[in-house]
């Protein structure tokens, strides 16, 4: 395979705090990979240094064999897309507005956009079926609608690899169900390789290729998702008993919930 991310002997210290300590992993060209493990080890700050929001660390971080470290924002900007949890909106948009945003690391200052341009802005509405209410400021909108608007401006990037933190959190079914199965799409169909946080182990197990858990800032667990998903394992990692059956369909156990 591939190695499209590979990060090596990360080390990084926030407010006096070592949040990730000597973390290593690679993923694979075109894998769905998970990234789970208990509040507050350090999850969002990993995906956080791989987009080069954070800076202040060591080791090193390689997208494609080269160091994150000699590319260029806007190389970085046309490679990795990152969807955060709930961005502060500081100026109303509407819809379309935003979305274009995710254009501007293709642009040359001042340049207006091309027929390509406008062309993967409409792609990218009518896949996320928001191009309906393109014209509705952002606030408006709901929670679930929302963050179909935050990964449509990040697929307009038309990026390599798309760091996902926490997409469905906070989304009824239906709005979870159907994010993911674009997310899906994307990743099978058009090969983008992602990068996903979550708390949801039974979703992370189902949908992901790749599990890496987090523990006190260190790789606890990286594999597959079936060799996780094991009672020891997980109550190793999350400190806490786990009841577990098998998935009706697929050859994977499933967490269920337990009275204590």
């Amino acid at each position: 395979m591939f190695l499209m991310i590979a990060v090596k002997n990360l080390f990084c210290r926030l407010n006096d705090r070592i949040i990730l300590d000597d973390v290593t992993f690679s993923v694979d060209k075109g894998e769905y990979a998970v990234i789970v493990g208990a509040n507050g080890v350090g999850k969002t700050t990993l995906l956080r240094c791989i987009d080069r929001i954070h800076n202040d660390w060591s080791g090193d971080i390689y997208l494609n064999q080269v160091s994150i470290r000699r590319l260029s924002r806007r190389t970085l900007s046309q490679r990795i897309a990152l969807v955060q949890q709930l961005p502060q909106l500081f100026f109303s948009f509407n819809v379309r507005q935003y979305v274009e945003f995710g254009r501007y690391p293709h642009l040359k200052p001042l340049s207006p956009f091309s027929k390509k341009d406008k062309a993967i802005i409409d792609r990218s509405l009518k896949l996320f079926g928001i191009e309906s209410f393109a014209d509705r400021p952002l606030e408006t909108l709901s929670g679930g609608e929302r963050q179909k608007v935050y990964l449509a401006t990040a697929l307009v990037q038309e990026p390599e690899i798309l760091l996902l933190d926490e997409p469905t959190a906070f989304l009824d079914y239906r709005h979870q169900s159907e994010i993911s199965q674009i997310l899906r799409q994307l990743n099978q169909e058009e090969g983008i390789t992602i990068i996903e946080v979550s708390h949801d182990l039974n979703n992370a197990a189902v949908k992901g290729d790749h599990l890496i858990a987090l523990s006190n800032g260190k790789v606890a667990f990286d594999g597959k998702p079936n060799d996780f998903m094991k009672k020891k394992i997980l109550q190793t990692i999350y400190q806490t008993p786990i009841q577990l059956v098998e998935h009706p369909d697929l050859d994977i156990s499933m967490i269920i919930p337990s009275k204590h």
